[in-house]
């Protein structure tokens, strides 16, 4: 899901003593890892409890997982004031009585790698503001961290600058604080203007940024570890950056560095001398791919002039040809190299595929498609194209031998 900013809409409120509904502990502890609450509503759609430590998916953040009264909580739904706790054996949740104490346990390791992601695109959007004035539109935190900029284009040296400035926020080991204030008093303060007037909580990383925003976070950005900016690409007249943080760049650099080592050990070099060589490589292959294009269309040209040779005397020669195997371009390469030497009309077929190809020189014989459409329709394939060459389909085997003997003797018949 994308928030259309970051960490935005309900997920900015403040909780209040007076507020019905589900107490949400991750505002105020997201190292939490688990809890005791009481049942309010239980039934196969889901579980309410009066006190939660379980984030619901808000704000672009995915929601937590993990076990409740021990059964696997599935997904996190924020229903306004309650949280719903979809459970994966649901008539199982239907049996939890109201009123009785359960524990919950959150996924620990789901729960960081997302603090680490939020957190890090919290720097992130600020650094992008601060460096090249550019606003965060939308956020997104799955499988894939992306944010979108509100900016047309961005320049690689500059991700560059952005990277490395983020990074050393990281370094500093700044601290990441939770605090809930009236929206009037700090709006001026904010990264971006909150939504909706009363009280707020704001997540502040010091000296860096500070933003109305639901959502978990570490308690310092030494915490966040790496951040990489994977790629940016622009879509719909913005900028999207892909990033990773934390273990997720760890992991994202173990198997990048594995591949480096592997492949410098392949090639007897230096792993920085790598790039070099896997361009002296691609050069090559793109050097040889051609001469082998080149040789195999002269074979074709000979094969051609071999088949035409071979074929009767006639002023319209009308060559059938089945091949058992065949790539789909040479068949197509090799009807063309035959109809430009002499005036004829190739009907071909690859028995494997059920793939037929008909052509003819120009103005000489019948309209291919035409042709080529009888001799489908007559076991049952389908096929089109124009005057001077068609190709179609029919099934694998037999019916391609029938379907270009049905085109042949309609041909000789004419």
């Amino acid at each position: 899901m994308y928030c259309s900013i970051d960490g935005g809409g309900a997920a900015e409120r403040a909780p209040s003593s007076g507020d019905a509904g589900t107490e949400r502990l991750y505002y105020v502890d997201a190292y939490q890892g688990s809890f005791t609450a009481r049942v309010v509503t239980a039934g196969p759609a889901g579980v309410v409890l009066d006190r939660t430590a379980f984030y619901p998916t808000s704000g672009g953040q995915p929601h937590d997982t993990g076990t409740l009264a021990g059964l696997p909580v599935v997904d996190v739904v924020d229903a306004d004031a309650e949280i719903l706790h979809v459970l994966g054996d649901r008539a199982a949740a239907g049996n939890l009585a109201v009123g009785t104490e359960v524990e919950g346990v959150v996924d620990w390791s789901r729960r960081f790698d997302h603090m680490q992601q939020h957190t890090a695109q919290h720097v992130l959007s600020a650094v992008f503001l601060q460096v090249l004035g550019a606003g965060t539109a939308s956020v997104h935190l799955g499988d894939s961290s992306t944010l979108d900029l509100e900016i047309p284009a961005c320049d690689p040296a500059d991700v560059r600058r952005v990277e490395e400035a983020a990074n050393q926020i990281v370094f500093e080991n700044r601290p990441v604080t939770v605090r809930f204030v009236d929206a009037a008093a700090e709006a001026l303060g904010l990264r971006r203007p909150p939504r909706r007037t009363g009280p707020l909580r704001i997540v502040e990383i010091a000296e860096c940024d500070r933003s109305a925003c639901g959502g978990t976070h570490v308690r310092s950005t030494a915490e966040i570890g790496l951040i990489l900016v994977r790629r940016c690409e622009r879509t719909r007249g913005r900028v999207r950056v892909e990033f990773l943080a934390g273990w997720r760049a760890v992991k994202d650099y173990q198997w990048k560095h594995a591949l480096v080592s592997e492949w410098s050990a392949r090639l007897t070099i230096g792993d920085r001398d790598l790039g070099a060589a896997l361009e002296r490589l691609d050069r090559g292959a793109q050097e040889d791919a051609r001469a082998l294009d080149a040789a195999r269309k002269r074979l074709l040209g000979y094969e051609a002039a071999e088949l035409l040779a071979a074929a009767p005397p006639s002023p319209v020669k009308i060559l059938r040809l089945e091949f058992p195997q065949r790539e789909p371009e040479d068949v197509r390469v090799l009807l063309r190299e035959i109809t430009a030497r002499d005036r004829c009309v190739v009907l071909a077929g690859i028995t494997e595929t059920g793939r037929l190809y008909f052509a003819r020189s120009p103005g000489e014989g019948p309209e291919m498609a035409a042709l080529l459409a009888r001799a489908c329709l007559a076991v049952g394939g389908r096929g089109g194209g124009t005057a001077e060459f068609a190709q179609g389909t029919v099934a694998p085997g037999g019916p391609v031998a029938r379907a270009l003997a049905f085109a042949e003797d309609e041909m000789r018949g004419a």
